[in-house]
């Protein structure tokens, strides 16, 4: 009588644990895949977000510029990646000193209150607004007069401020989050009610 065992060979159970494990590697793989991806679209999401609140503040702080309680004119300064401003920010009454400004790839904004002398000598709140701007040679910061139409160029530098009645801002961010992203580029023209 001949042996009628029925089972796996040595052979038949180390390819059935080779298949099974290239299999797993590959659904790791592509789970891995899934998972940078959905980082990197949830981190360009969270940066538009913060892109659009951004430019949203700086578009309402300036249309809502006004003379400073010092009497200057409400643009005190307006260069590419600088502009100070007098504006009510926090809605006390009081118009307070308001600077964006790039140093390498950090945008701040300076706030400097009135203060009881009214010529703005406090020292400013300084807080970092963007910390990822990649804007290159582009100016953060272009200024246009009256003749601007919605095409053309805008005023050169140095501006006559008191002709100033538009200003675009246009920020490039890269995120440094360990995710692959790519550049964010937003961009709006604020046109200024009390100039």
């Amino acid at each position: 009588m001949a042996n009628s065992q029925k089972g796996f060979t040595l052979l038949e159970v180390v390819m059935a644990i080779g298949i099974f494990s290239i299999l797993m590697v590959g659904i790791n793989i592509l789970f891995i895949s899934l998972y940078r991806q959905q980082g990197a679209s949830t981190a360009m999401i969270e940066r538009t977000r913060v892109m659009n609140i951004l430019i949203d503040t700086i578009s309402r702080e300036l249309r809502e510029g006004n003379r400073g309680e010092n009497g200057h004119f409400f643009i005190e300064t307006a260069a590419n990646d600088t502009v100070t401003f007098y504006s009510d920010i926090d809605d006390d009454d009081q118009t307070e000193r308001v600077s964006y400004s790039l140093s390498g790839s950090v945008l701040s904004k300076s706030v400097t209150e009135p203060g009881s002398d009214l010529q703005y000598s406090a020292p400013a709140t300084v807080t970092v607004v963007c910390s990822e701007v990649q804007n290159g040679s582009t100016p953060i910061f272009t200024y246009y007069d009256e003749n601007y139409s919605g095409a053309g160029s805008s005023m050169t530098l140095p501006v006559a401020i008191l002709d100033v009645r538009l200003i675009g801002v246009s920020l490039t961010t890269n995120s440094t989050d360990r995710y692959k992203s790519y550049p964010l580029h937003i961009e709006t023209k604020i046109q200024l009610r009390n100039s």
